[in-house]
Formats: structure tokens, sequence, C-alpha cells
């Protein structure tokens, strides 16, 4: 083996050992970077955070016990596990997840990903079961100044807002009047069965009704599910007065949104520009939104999107805005990125230029010979 031949595996040894250096050298000096609409975000969650804590206050004025075992972040806002409201089963994980103010950031994120710009229309559609994800929901779009349309099915399911005198268009209010807040929902269902609170006893039903009738709401009311659908499209049409809203976003799993329980596993989480067609069941108003061509936010699988956007599962206690990975990211440091990266180029250009050349010349002089030999 020639001497050349025998320094080539030691040159690429040593430029791999270099390489290693290099990148574990950008690993330990990795630090925070802010992400993206960063400012934004953090008031979104400012304004979610003093909500909660409005809510919280009034609670204790009212003299309200708080359960400390199922909510042991003492929110308030989780509610009994029965009453006479309570329109379906609860997951209690993820109601606890969902009691976090940094959630009005990832709506603030959702929100620049469908495009929107103050002033834009966004027609929404919540439950009572979510009360902590209709807060943050409320703080982003006046965060982002959006002009939103909302209809709410008063209804919940376990451990939501499900306490008859404490719905959530009771909160709603209490926010208004409170001036931390100031969307209000512009019609209410009763939400559960076919979106008119099918499965209750005539007594929850007329507790959900007092409820709107006290918030000086307009009911929505309806005979069967798909009257309940064509009445909300239609109401969002009028209410918008011709514009096509910008954005749909649904909390919940009101069926009049989903159309059909089977639909639950159907419609992908989160936001989607449009929702691929399948055999829906029924097109509820979050799937007949998209038909129209306006992007559409989910939420629900409420724990499986707070891992996706960094945020804890069922925190035993309530989290300071600013938390998560929605705000913070460790990030390498561009500026020894750039200074690795031409140190790196420059060596290799140096240390493997004379093997490069070698290779050609003795490359050349082969062919000579080989040519001369003919």
């Amino acid at each position: 083996m020639s001497r050349s031949g025998r320094r080539r595996p030691l040159i690429l040894f040593g430029l791999a050992v270099l390489a290693v250096l290099l990148q574990g050298a950008l690993e330990l000096t990795r630090r925070p970077v802010r992400q993206r609409d960063y400012a934004e975000k953090m008031a979104a969650a400012q304004k979610a955070d003093e909500a909660f804590t409005t809510l919280r206050r009034h609670l204790r004025m009212e003299g309200a016990e708080i359960d400390k075992v199922n909510d042991p972040a003492g929110t308030g806002l989780v509610g009994p596990e029965f009453s006479l409201v309570t329109n379906a089963r609860g997951d209690l994980e993820a109601k606890l997840t969902s009691l976090n103010p940094n959630w009005a950031a990832v709506l603030v994120e959702l929100f620049h990903r469908a495009g929107l710009r103050p002033g834009d229309p966004v027609a929404v559609a919540v439950t009572g079961s979510f009360p902590g994800l209709n807060v943050a929901v409320y703080a982003a779009l006046e965060t982002m100044e959006l002009a939103p349309v909302v209809v709410t099915s008063v209804g919940a399911s376990m451990w939501g807002a499900n306490d008859p005198s404490f719905t959530w268009l009771d909160m709603e209010r209490i926010l208004r009047e409170e001036r931390v807040l100031h969307v209000r929902s512009a019609a209410a269902t009763l939400g559960g069965g076919d979106d008119m609170g099918q499965g209750l006893s005539p007594e929850g039903r007329r507790l959900l009704e007092a409820s709107i009738a006290r918030n000086e709401v307009p009911l929505l009311g309806s005979q069967n599910i798909e009257e309940a659908i064509a009445k909300r499209m239609s109401f969002f049409d009028e209410a918008l007065r011709g514009r096509v809203p910008k954005c749909f976003v649904n909390v919940g799993g009101g069926v009049a949104s989903l159309g059909s329980s089977q639909n639950r596993i159907l419609i992908p989480r989160g936001f989607a520009e449009t929702l691929e067609a399948k055999n829906w069941p029924r097109k509820g108003t979050l799937t007949l939104m998209s038909d129209r061509g306006v992007p559409v936010i989910h939420l629900l699988e409420v724990a499986s999107l707070a891992r996706e956007y960094g945020l804890p599962v069922a925190p035993d206690y309530l989290p300071e805005p600013g938390e998560g990975e929605i705000f913070v990211r460790d990030g390498y440091r561009l500026e020894l990125v750039a200074a690795f990266l031409l140190l790196y180029g420059a060596l290799c250009a140096v240390v493997l230029a004379p093997e490069v050349r070698r290779n050609l010349l003795g490359a050349v002089r082969f062919r000579r010979r080989a040519g001369g030999a003919a």
C-alpha cells in the first residue's frame, strides 16, 4: 500500500472525530429560544389566567366548596361527576389537562396557521364540557382582535361546567361583567343527545333552559338533529351577514358540530386546512364548514393535543402563563453553527484537496500509460 493510501483512513478518522466534537459543542451550548408570536401567545395566556382567577374568586365569594380531590389545582372549573344537566361520560384526565391558561397560546398558533388577521370573522361552537378550553379560545380571539360568532351547547359531560347554577353561560357572563373577556354567545342550544337535551330528565332540560334565559341568550331550538345542524348553519350565515368565516373552531364533542358520535374518530384533532372525504354517517357543522373551504380547528382528545404542544397532562397545579414548549424551546446557537460549518468546510478543503488532486493526477497518468502500452 502506498503512503497516501495508508494516510487516508487516518485523515477520515480525524475529520469524523472533529465532527463529533463540534456537534457535542453545539449540543452543550443550546439555549432557550422564543417561538414565533411569543408576545401574542403570552398576552393570550395571561388573559386566560386572569379569567381563571376571576372565576375562582367569584366562587369563593359565593361560598362554593371546591373539590380538592378531583380539582387539585383548586380552579373551581371541575364540576360534579353527576348532575341533572350531565349529558355524557367525561374523562377527568382530559378535564384537568384543559385547565391550563397556556392553551390560549396554542390557539394563537393555530389561528396563525389558519392565516387569520385582525377583524377576520370566525365561527365558534363550544359546549359546557371544557370551560377551560372555552376560556382559552375566547382569550386568543380577543388577543388577535378577531370577530367571532359563538353558539354554545349549554349541557356538559362529567367534570365540566355541569353545575346547573354555574354553567358555561354563567361563567361567560361573569367574565364579561368583570371586563376580563368580552366575547359572548350569540345563541345557545341544550346540547346533549340530538343537541336538544335528549337523555336528560325534564327537570334537567328545564335547568338548562333557565340558564339560557337568565343569561339572556337566544335559544336555538329544534325538533331533531338534522334541523339542529341546519339551524346552526343558517344562524352562522345570518350572524356573519353573508361573510364566509375565515375559520371554524369547535370545542368538545357537541353532536351538532360533529354530526354523529361515530365522527369523533373520523375528524382529526387540531388544525385542518380541509377535511378528507369520508363516508360520514352524518355531516355536522364542522364538516359542512370544511366543505365550504373553511379551515377548521377541532379541540378534542385533549391529552393527545397537550402532548403534541408540550403542555402537561392532568397537572395537579395551575400552570403559570409562559410555561411549555409552545413558548420556548431549546435551540442551537446559530452563530456557532455557522462558524463551525465554515471551519469544518475549510478544514476539509485544506486536508482533502491534496488527496483529491493526487487521485486525479494518478488517474491521468494511469490512462496515459495505458494508452502508451496500447
